[in-house]
């Protein structure tokens, strides 16, 4: 099946070489089937070595090598990254897609989880940023799978919220940085997708209300279709659906009464601690 941009122009990825982290399930298993219907070559990592290669064989005939790795570990993070150069002197696209939630009050939440959080959130795609970059070419991606709780503080996730803010300072940094290069660096921001992800979170969940906005959700390979559209029209800032626009709009044209209308939607908010 063709993968077709909306208007009816075939997106193009033949002969691409692309990194996709968090690849064994959600958006990352449906970008990965949407890349290899292109043609491109894969290299996924996640944790799970099963479910990657459940992954990898969906994506038959395609190119693909995966690698198991947890992105909280440095030396995970430095052995992807050369089993990537081996495999991919020249790497066309890279993701950083892979995340993990917290649902908790940052004065309840446990410094190791909040430590991982940032870890696999932020520190990893910095780091391979880093080690990888020299391998991009001209024309080349660097992106940056955030969330609209990088543009817009989710209080019943500080710390994931947090982290995703921090990614997109880093992808905003980084693509001043590579001015002229011509590699192009997109913050892609999904809003509610539906996948795993709230089971895999260390701890908590979502409020029930917040999990139940139709008009944001979407599901993992619609999510995936805008993420490669975006890539393919080198796009710079990218919300998934669109119309999670008005929010990040709303929030910064009236932060006062968002903040209000986010903190009344935070039900699982504990009490305020006391001073």
């Amino acid at each position: 099946m063709a993968f077709v941009r909306r208007g009816g122009k075939r997106l193009d990825f033949r002969d691409k070489t692309v990194l996709l982290t968090g690849a064994s399930s959600g958006i990352g298993r449906a970008a990965a089937l949407a890349f290899a219907r292109q043609g491109a070559r894969l290299l996924l990592t996640g944790r799970s070595v099963e479910r990657l290669e459940e992954t990898a064989a969906a994506c038959a005939p395609a190119d693909v090598v995966i690698r198991g790795a947890d992105l909280s570990r440095p030396e995970d993070v430095a052995g992807l990254a050369e089993a990537c150069r081996q495999r991919f002197p020249r790497l066309d696209i890279l993701i950083h897609n892979a995340a993990v939630g917290l649902y908790a009050p940052s004065y309840e939440a446990d410094p190791a989880q909040v430590r991982k959080v940032f870890d696999i959130n932020y520190f990893a795609p910095v780091e391979l940023t880093r080690l990888l970059l020299p391998t991009i070419p001209r024309g080349g991606s660097v992106v940056a799978v955030s969330s609209i709780g990088g543009l817009l503080a989710l209080p019943w996730q500080n710390a994931y919220s947090s982290s995703k803010f921090a990614l997109n300072g880093f992808a905003y940094c980084l693509r001043m940085e590579l001015e002229g290069t011509g590699v192009n660096t997109l913050c892609f921001c999904p809003c509610l997708v539906e996948t795993p992800f709230r089971e895999h979170a260390l701890a908590g969940d979502i409020p029930k209300h917040v999990a139940n906005q139709q008009n944001i959700k979407i599901s993992a390979e619609r999510c995936a279709d805008d993420l490669l559209r975006a890539i393919h029209k080198r796009r710079r800032t990218v919300i998934s659906p669109w119309n999670g626009w008005f929010a990040v709009w709303a929030s910064r044209l009236l932060p006062g009464v968002v903040e209000r209308r986010m903190a009344r939607m935070n039900s699982t908010r504990a009490a305020q601690p006391a001073r």
